[in-house]
């Protein structure tokens, strides 16, 4: 089995080949043909043009989204053709925070200006939501103590944590292997901001909010759909999935009307800010604590976007190996500083935020270092191999390649 890691700048792909057969752990980045890191259509098609001939090869793909962050997916949207993937991996922590979810995407889809982040997730996310159930065969949502089979191997799931009493809310033929306690995270109290948004749309379009509640429920809806009836057959949500195409469309000029009113008003334009910076502070945290953590063995280790909580957490229960071959460092190198040992060391690359974190890794990693390095955004990298590591840094040029063989490289010791 190969490992390939592709050159996302602000962003992370890696996949598993076996044969023709192909597994992509996410395909999104925030870095643009130029080299700039931005949010957008260019960083979308940057990430789609990486792996689109690699799956123009493939008769067999499947798709792991670690994370719902368009710097993880938004690569994605860019899919056509009817079942052109078999599976797709989720996080079970999507569908168990719908609610939130859609709330969160919803209601950003007005308030965020154009270009931002917020306004990306919002966008990407109906569009990929939308896309699965024409592009795929199933959508599967995953949790701690299940797993991810591909070309005879099995991939296990070290996280999301899922309670007992959320693992019966789906028709989910694979019972976790274990209970334990869910890892929240405490939301602030956005009512008061959140009215006083809700009364300046609707001054500046009446009824724009009731548009904006069908979004949410549209949302929703698909999110359940894709849970209850995608695990059997994701055409099954072509309903749903076209339903949350046309709420987000009809919400749109909500968007438009309230953005230029937002230039015209300062005082709007604050109110939208602090509304904004509030629910995506919220809406990211509870993302990074609910990412996938997957490990194929001691072979390699996919880390998503937790913290360093969540993998003291995993490694208190005993689920991380001592060592891999090859270890994806999570929030693409800028959340957590104690990792576990590997051979290689993938770090995500292309945008200043983290760079201490980053040359700290570097400087601690007992193996190579392999940067997803692209174009103008390279400095970071250049900066740690030449204070830091000179010698253990792995230039990328259009991928890099390792082979992680057919089996564990050690067996474990049976009871």
């Amino acid at each position: 089995m190969q490992l390939i890691v592709k050159p996302m700048g602000y962003g992370d792909c890696c996949i598993l080949r076996q044969g023709r057969a192909l597994l992509i752990a996410d395909c999104g980045s925030r870095t643009n043909r130029r080299g700039s890191a931005r949010h957008g259509r260019s960083a979308s098609a940057y990430a789609w043009a990486a792996i689109r001939e690699e799956l123009a090869d493939a008769p067999v793909a499947d798709l792991i989204i670690t994370r719902f962050d368009p710097d993880r997916f938004n690569g994605f949207v860019h899919l056509k053709g009817p079942r052109a993937i078999q599976r797709v991996y989720l996080p079970y922590s999507l569908y168990q925070q719908r609610g939130e979810a859609a709330h969160a995407l919803a209601t950003l889809a007005i308030t965020a200006p154009a270009g931002s982040w917020s306004w990306h997730a919002a966008r990407d996310g109906a569009a990929l939501l939308a896309k699965l159930p024409r592009v795929c065969g199933q959508v599967l949502l995953r949790r701690q103590g299940q797993t991810i089979r591909f070309a005879g191997q099995v991939i296990s799931v070290l996280w999301p944590c899922v309670p007992d009493a959320e693992q019966l809310t789906l028709f989910d033929s694979e019972p976790a292997a274990n209970a334990c306690p869910q890892w929240t995270g405490a939301d602030p109290d956005q009512s008061d901001l959140e009215s006083a948004v809700r009364q300046a749309v609707e001054q500046v379009m009446p009824g724009g909010w009731d548009l904006c509640r069908q979004l949410m429920a549209a949302f929703q809806t698909c999110l359940e759909c894709l849970a209850e009836d995608g695990a059997r057959e994701a055409e099954n949500c072509l309903p749903a999935a076209e339903a949350l195409a046309n709420a987000m469309e009809a919400l749109l000029p909500v968007r438009a009307a309230v953005q230029a009113q937002a230039q015209r008003q300062p005082e709007l334009a604050a109110l939208l800010d602090r509304y904004t910076a509030a629910r995506r502070l919220a809406w990211q945290n509870r993302l990074d604590e609910s990412s996938l953590v997957c490990a194929l063995d001691d072979r390699l280790l996919l880390t998503g976007d937790v913290d360093q909580e969540v993998l003291d957490e995993l490694r208190r229960s005993g689920l991380l190996e001592q060592k891999y071959k090859a270890v994806q460092a999570p929030g693409h190198g800028a959340r957590a500083m104690l990792l576990p040992a590997a051979g290689y060391l993938i770090v995500s690359n292309g945008y200043r935020k983290g760079w201490g974190v980053r040359a700290a890794l570097v400087r601690a990693a007992a193996g190579r270092v392999v940067c997803t390095r692209a174009y103008k955004e390279a400095g970071c990298c250049e900066y740690m191999a030449r204070r830091h590591c000179p010698k253990k840094c792995i230039r990328m040029g259009e991928c890099f390649k390792l082979e992680l063989g057919a089996e564990p490289r050690r067996r474990k010791k049976e009871n």
